[in-house]
């Protein structure tokens, strides 16, 4: 089976080259936008293929003898700009006679969910199930991994300032989602499946404990409200008010999905929050 992962050089998509190169997955190749950004071990480790997401000749060409392509959605917003890319996906996909797609989805997109990026999400996966390609929708929660870079300016602070009240959210780390997709992609028995990919969910409050604990100063659960929340992370233009209504997600309950399906693909449990930090910040 040829394979071909987009989005390879973004945070995510490196986790997973990595791991399917130490992991000797075969036929495996890349696609991305700029080649210059490709490193030389890659390059001497795989097959490395130009496209871009809004080109869909170049898509089409990208694809061509690509049996499975993974599609991660890049992270532009507003949501309506980013409907092309994956129109283009799926045009790009019959052309070039891909028989099978795997969508790297995220698991802020129930019917009732505010978060600006959720009807994205739906769109992509109902145009999937309406395009008569064969596909395996993967479905993640949130990352880790940016609270790393953002600890110092919290421990600062002294407080988490999320504005989620109540609510819990499920978070897992990049690692383990590449490690999850990995699993599937090491047995396509698996593939033609909706998978969510999570790890552990927390209280804001369990996720300042675990912040105090890892920058070693007292950091308490003070949140502001949603407005205050966007006006204060709007950079670039717009981007604060599409965080807060994710947050406002997670304020209803939303983002406090969880299933077992890592542990069922990998045969491991999830890393959790502190263990990832200790071992990052």
């Amino acid at each position: 089976m040829q394979i071909l992962l987009t989005g390879a050089t973004g945070h995510l998509g490196t986790h997973i080259t990595n791991q399917a190169i130490k992991q000797n997955i075969e036929n495996f190749s890349i696609g991305v936008r700029n080649i210059n950004k490709v490193s030389d071990t890659w390059k001497q480790a795989l097959e490395v293929r130009e496209l871009d997401y809004f080109n869909q000749e170049s898509m089409v060409t990208a694809f061509k003898n690509i049996d499975l392509v993974i599609f991660i959605p890049s992270i532009i917003h507003p949501s309506y700009n980013r409907l092309p890319e994956v129109e283009n996906l799926v045009y790009a996909a019959k052309i070039a006679n891909v028989n099978h797609i795997m969508f790297i989805g995220y698991y802020a997109d129930q019917y009732n969910n505010p978060f600006h990026m959720s009807p994205y999400f739906g769109y992509a996966e109902r145009l999937l199930a309406s395009s008569g390609l064969n596909y395996t929708y993967v479905r993640m929660a949130m990352y880790m991994d940016p609270l790393v870079d953002y600890l110092p300016e919290l421990a600062e602070l002294g407080k988490l300032i999320y504005p989620v009240g109540d609510g819990k959210i499920n978070y897992i780390s990049r690692h383990d989602i590449a490690k999850g997709i990995i699993a599937i992609l090491s047995n396509q028995n698996l593939l033609g499946q909706r998978y969510l990919l999570s790890g552990h969910t927390y209280s804001m409050t369990e996720l300042a404990s675990i912040l105090s604990n890892v920058a070693g100063s007292k950091i308490n659960y003070d949140p502001v409200s949603l407005d205050t929340f966007g006006k204060m992370y709007d950079e670039p233009k717009g981007f604060g008010p599409l965080l807060a209504s994710m947050y406002k997600a997670a304020s209803m309950g939303l983002l406090e999905q969880h299933s077992s399906d890592f542990e069922k693909l990998t045969g491991d449990q999830p890393e959790t929050f502190e263990h990832f930090l200790q071992q990052n910040y």
